[in-house]
């Protein structure tokens, strides 16, 4: 029996997140492009203002991740995703609407409330519903084509519908996570799905601790988000320098999103799932940090765009290869932990990434050691990947899941979401 009562049933409450999480993604992607022109020129901040601005929200983001996973695996999930949502939209709606320094760092840190609320809860109840072991990478992969589906109509909504006009941009993301919140509530089952949420006693959250793999995997992740979040930030400060028309930078995302729409299920069952998680993950960070680096060399929106389509190479090697192993080095009963922890380490990064990131830039997009920096960087992570590969610890903890992994079969998971046998032979 599926977590969620039997595969059918699992296949449309997998929909319900989906759907749900690409209209987050829309949301989010309507502003994130627009961010850091908006802070500047709207509202008047500077390149450090608008660093700390943005490195608001991982700081937020650590604790409710932290409580988003307690409260998931304690009171179900449906509620904790839905505040999360409608959180972070009050707090999209705030950076409209307020103009002065503390009151906009005040909304970064709101947002980062609502995100980690959200997130750990969402990526927890996929991982429950693709529960063997095949199906968890594919359900991440889906994850990530959905949410670039969000993405891919977030730049054309921007650009195309809504003009570029800020305020109404703001707002009308605002309204997108309001209705994923309400989707969420009355979509989703109650409580922990089939089974009774229980309360689980500290001494068992302690073990996730005692699980030198994950923890080891996650303290390296930090530097995999201190870098990946670089692209939020600095390609947007580029743009604005170089373009006659920054917002079109929007259209950036979107054409990334296309390339994940159409690449992401292939490249997952071609290269990601026969590969080593470390050796993908390696060369995943390659791909970003040569992204990044390469934005030094701008002069125009097609060179931008080029940055940005070897960026999100990296980025669909990274994404659905983190939850996979995530989900896979974590427990059963503590996967809303896990994720939890997870979320939390990513906003350590992700807050050193955009502060840092800030004081970088700072220099200028057109110093060579912000993006010779970016790219060095890179090359690190990776290295310290590949190593990772041959740790003991992480050797047994693969090892072992990939035993279990073959007794297993995608097909009742594939039938579940299309209605068909399944198309993995």
């Amino acid at each position: 029996m599926a977590a969620f009562g039997g595969w059918k049933q699992s296949g449309f409450h997998l929909k319900v997140l989906l759907a749900g999480v690409l209209l987050s993604h829309l949301g989010t992607y309507m502003v994130v492009p627009l961010l850091p022109i908006f802070l500047k020129v709207e509202k008047g901040m500077t390149i450090a203002e608008i660093g700390i601005i943005l490195a608001m929200s991982p700081f937020t983001y650590q604790v409710s991740s932290l409580l988003s996973g307690w409260l998931a695996d304690r009171i179900g999930r449906r509620g904790v995703m839905a505040v999360g949502a409608w959180l972070n939209g009050a707090a999209i709606a705030g950076f409209a609407l307020f103009d002065t320094f503390w009151l906009l760092i005040s909304m970064g840190l709101l947002s980062g409330l609502g995100v980690g609320l959200n997130t750990p809860s969402t990526k927890a109840t996929i991982a429950a519903l693709a529960a063997e072991e095949d199906n968890k990478t594919t359900a991440f992969s889906l994850r990530g084509v959905a949410a670039n589906v969000g993405i891919a109509l977030a730049g054309l909504l921007t650009y195309f519908v809504l003009g570029g006009a800020f305020t109404l941009i703001f707002y009308t993301a605002a309204g997108l996570y309001m209705l994923s919140g309400f989707i969420s509530l009355f979509m989703l089952p109650k409580g922990c799905g089939d089974q009774p949420c229980e309360t689980v006693p500290l001494k068992e959250y302690l073990e996730v601790f005692k699980n030198k793999a994950f923890v080891v995997f996650s303290l390296v992740s930090i530097f995999i988000w201190a870098l990946y979040t670089q692209l939020a930030l600095s390609l947007p400060l580029r743009a604005e320098d170089i373009l006659p028309e920054p917002s079109v930078v929007s259209l950036i995302w979107t054409v990334n999103a296309v390339i994940v729409v159409v690449l992401q299920t292939p490249m997952s069952r071609w290269f990601i799932e026969k590969t080593h998680p470390m050796y993908v993950l390696a060369v995943g960070v390659l791909f970003i940090g040569a992204g990044l680096g390469s934005i030094y060399f701008s002069t125009n929106f097609y060179w931008l765009l080029g940055s940005g389509a070897i960026f999100i190479i990296g980025e669909m090697l990274i994404l659905p290869t983190m939850d996979a192993t995530v989900s896979r080095l974590g427990t059963a009963k503590l996967i809303g932990v896990f994720f939890g922890i997870t979320n939390f380490v990513s906003g350590v990064g992700e807050g050193i990434g955009k502060f840092a990131g800030g004081q970088l830039l700072r220099l200028g997009t057109t110093s060579s050691i912000p993006w010779l920096t970016f790219a060095i960087a890179g090359v690190v992570i990776s290295s310290l990947l590949v190593a990772l590969r041959f740790w003991p610890p992480l050797q047994f903890s693969m090892l072992r899941k990939e035993k279990e992994r073959r007794k297993t079969t995608a097909a009742s998971f594939w039938h579940g979401i299309f209605g068909k046998r399944s198309p993995v032979k």
